[in-house]
């Protein structure tokens, strides 16, 4: 009886250590275990830690490159930044590539796009244009007897263009009063309304027994045009002497006359010259204005008459 009551107890007390054992315990050493080895694994397989003057590239440090575009900037793998249709690449201050468009391009999220240009944006009135974007404007058409000029309807410039003043004038042939010499002008034309024509030519004064005479018109003026002439005579060896036979005194320059008629009328001008000494040869000054302009290209003529 006593043999059996310590057998069980024996029992008893040996399944319980035996049971400990089995366990491991509270449990505690096989879970840090397990969390330790998780953490290593973590660790090395994060990205390395560059240095400074270095960046990451394909998992590995490189070091930092030129601040160039064609180099891929400075944090870079060394191939060229993307340029976009219509921009040009470049790199920002932080050393990654960026991009900057054309002046007919807009910025996008994506790239540049094209802001194509109208015949408002051009100052156009008339022709056809490039829109920068590969099409056509067409930005309308002009009256009959103008022509389109740099997308403004007008005049294109004459050959003797530009004649704007007395100090550049256009030249024409020497004239002579013996024998008495005649020609007519008929490529010149007034481009638009604040367009002048001046013209200069020298005349000889030869053995005819007379001072020369100087005869110059206007003729053939556009319609709906009103042309204004103006003559002035200077004398080679000086002397204020000459007068007017045709037209109203205006002396700006030398001697000479102004011819002012209405509308398409012909204007004309004739001096009687009169110099100092026995030569009275000189240079003429010819003006051509509108004092309105009715757009037309037409030429006009201009005939000019020594005797």
């Amino acid at each position: 009886m006593i043999r059996s009551s310590f057998a069980f107890l024996f029992l008893l007390v040996f399944a319980c250590a035996g049971g400990d054992d089995g366990s491991g315990g509270d449990g505690g050493g096989s879970a840090d275990g397990g969390d330790d080895d998780a953490g290593s694994r973590r660790d090395a397989g994060g990205p390395p830690s560059c240095e400074d003057g270095q960046h990451l590239c394909g998992g590995g440090c490189i070091d930092d490159q030129p601040n160039e575009p064609d180099r891929g900037c400075r944090l870079g793998c060394g191939e060229a930044c993307p340029i976009p249709e219509g921009g040009t690449a470049t790199c920002t201050s932080d050393g990654e590539c960026d991009f900057e468009c054309g002046a007919a391009f807009v910025r996008g999220p994506d790239g540049c796009s094209c802001d194509a240009r109208t015949c408002e944006d051009l100052g156009a009135t008339c022709g056809e244009h490039d829109d920068g974007c590969g099409g056509t404007l067409t930005c309308g058409t002009c009256a009959d007897g103008t022509d389109c000029v740099d997308g403004t309807c007008g005049c294109a410039p004459d050959a003797a263009e530009p004649n704007e003043s007395r100090i550049e004038t256009h030249d024409l042939p020497d004239f002579s009063d013996a024998p008495d010499t005649s020609m007519t002008f008929d490529t010149f034309d007034l481009s638009d309304a604040e367009d002048e024509d001046w013209f200069t030519f020298a005349v000889s004064d030869d053995l005819d027994a007379g001072n020369p005479q100087v005869r110059v018109t206007l003729d053939g003026i556009p319609p709906g045009s009103d042309y204004d002439l103006g003559v002035w005579y200077v004398c080679a060896e000086g002397g204020e002497g000459t007068t007017c036979a045709a037209g109203a005194p205006e002396n700006m320059i030398g001697r000479g006359c102004t011819s002012a008629s209405s509308g398409t009328t012909s204007e004309t001008v004739e001096l009687d010259t009169n110099c100092s000494g026995t030569d009275d040869g000189g240079t003429v000054y010819v003006r051509v204005t509108s004092s309105t302009w009715g757009g037309a290209c037409g030429p006009y003529l201009l005939e000019v008459d020594v005797r």
